[in-house]
């Protein structure tokens, strides 16, 4: 029996029949994603820092080319820590600041032009950050009134004490959130077509069972005339091929891998259906043993979309293997939408 190869339409069949539920939880991944990223924002708020920055022109002494070359982005933040800077502003601040903290919360910054130096201070509380920032400026003015390698250093620009403004991603978020989870649902959906065990079409149970299809019925009916067509159609055939088995046999066994409940639901089906007589079918009784069965032939009842396939080519094995003659099989229970996009009625 060939067991190779995808099914494409069948996958297409699958993903149209799915689609609701794929925007529904592409959908709960928006709202997922945009709510975490709503949470984590709330709680940034609270912990959000005063964050004051202040601009300061570096003139160097004549001829300090050296210096020029020696302070720059890195170099200015060790300076700033250095006991020259960072240890007279502990001078000021007193006991109540503890120097590891202050350090913390300083930066300097240097862009392209090494003359020009912003001090950055961060904190959560608005009056401790205005206190370092003065001291901070103060040492550092005296700095560069104290090296020879400065005429001057000096505040050229000094914003406002400002809150820190937490970012808001909830859209891109949510776009975030619903793109991998209608991904996440796409792949579980053909994960589960190609490795699952379901059988969705009569030609599945031709290439799993190696046995013909005798038909197919449907859990629902439905009143659109494309699906009635379909319905009419696959009950036609379904009829005359039974009526083709009981006039070969006299004695049909019904097997599926439920303990009889699948092949029960069908006897009642046709049963109601009136498609043939019903008296010539029987539903397999395993623990009858096999004196029952003699001058019968068996037809395996297998339902649409459910993992199915290796219990029911398990009970066709045993069967055989007890010298049963399995005819054919039944799918059960199909999607009547899902075999209407499958054999793209129009």
């Amino acid at each position: 029996m060939e067991k190779t190869g995808i099914d494409s339409r069948a996958l297409f069949a699958t993903y149209m029949i799915t689609l609701p539920r794929l925007l529904i939880l592409t959908m709960a991944g928006a709202v997922l994603g945009s709510g975490l990223s709503l949470i984590v924002a709330l709680l940034q708020m609270q912990e959000r820092c005063y964050v004051s920055e202040t601009e300061y022109y570096i003139k160097f002494a004549a001829g300090a080319l050296e210096a020029k070359h020696h302070y720059n982005d890195f170099t200015w933040n060790d300076v700033l820590v250095s006991d020259s800077i960072l240890g007279r502003a502990m001078e000021q601040l007193g006991d109540q600041y503890d120097r590891s903290q202050v350090q913390n919360m300083i930066t300097a910054d240097i862009l392209s032009d090494v003359r020009y130096l912003t001090i950055t201070v961060r904190g959560l509380e608005f009056a401790q950050v205005e206190e370092i920032k003065n001291a901070i400026g103060t040492a550092l003015e005296s700095f560069g009134q104290t090296k020879d390698e400065f005429d001057q250093i000096y505040k050229i620009d000094d914003l406002e004490i400002v809150q820190e403004d937490v970012p808001f991603f909830t859209w891109r978020a949510a776009f975030l959130g619903g793109l991998l989870t209608g991904l996440l649902g796409i792949f579980l959906t053909a994960f589960r077509f190609c490795m699952g065990s379901a059988i969705y079409t009569k030609r599945d149970i031709i290439k799993y069972t190696g046995v013909p299809a005798y038909g197919m019925t449907f859990a629902a009916r439905y009143k659109k005339n494309k699906l009635q067509t379909i319905q009419n159609r696959q009950r036609k055939m379904l009829s005359e091929n039974l009526q083709m088995l009981v006039e070969a046999h006299s004695k049909v066994m019904l097997i599926d891998a439920s303990d009889g409940e699948e092949a029960m639901a069908f006897l009642e089906e046709i049963q109601n259906l009136g498609i043939v007589d019903s008296t010539y079918f029987q539903v397999y009784d395993a623990k009858k043993g096999r004196v029952i069965y003699q001058n019968a032939v068996f037809l395996a009842v297998i339902p649409f979309g459910q993992t199915y396939r290796e219990r029911i080519i398990d009970e066709i094995e045993n069967v055989q293997l007890q010298g049963g003659k399995i005819v054919g099989g039944i799918l059960t229970k199909a999607d009547v939408l899902w075999t209407g996009i499958y054999y793209g009625l129009k």
